[in-house]
């Protein structure tokens, strides 16, 4: 006749169980799994261990990575992030130090996600952001009529 007893060594805690024990089934519930969380907590707060960040917030521009982000996030600027141009300029240059971390695509950098159009100056400017980055966008016909940015639909101007 076998039977199951434990024995403890300090913190440790040993179970010693038959085979009669373990082919009776376990009837421990397990609670439900948790969502894991995104880049932003419930709380408000930037996960910064994310795996959707891809490793940005602890690569060679780590820092500056997360002063824009994080400027993003907390902006009360409008349109929001427009008072974030030193943060990603800074960003920007580190990236640009970096090309085999940070350009995946293999090519030379031939901008082609819009972020050095809209970190450059204007041309008339003293060294300052583009007023509206998007002023040309909206009306690529020039007649009497602007396209509403959250649709197809063409609105006449008052």
């Amino acid at each position: 006749m076998s039977f199951s007893f434990c024995k403890e060594y300090g913190k440790d805690k040993v179970i010693f169980v038959t085979k009669e024990d373990h082919a009776t089934p376990s009837t421990i519930e397990l609670p439900p799994p948790e969502q894991p969380e995104g880049v932003i907590t419930k709380d408000g707060k930037i996960n910064w261990s994310c795996p959707c960040l891809g490793g940005m917030a602890t690569g060679p521009c780590g820092v500056e990575f997360r002063e824009a982000f994080s400027c993003f996030q907390d902006s009360t600027g409008e349109p929001k992030g427009s008072d974030c141009y030193e943060a990603f300029t800074k960003m920007r240059d580190c990236f640009q130090k970096y090309p085999t971390v940070y350009n995946k695509s293999g090519g030379d950098d031939d901008d082609d996600d819009g972020l050095g159009d809209a970190l450059d100056t204007d041309a008339g400017s003293v060294g300052g952001p583009k007023a509206d980055p998007l002023a040309d966008v909206g009306n690529p016909g020039g007649g009497d009529e602007a396209v509403t940015p959250k649709s197809n639909s063409v609105v006449p101007k008052a």
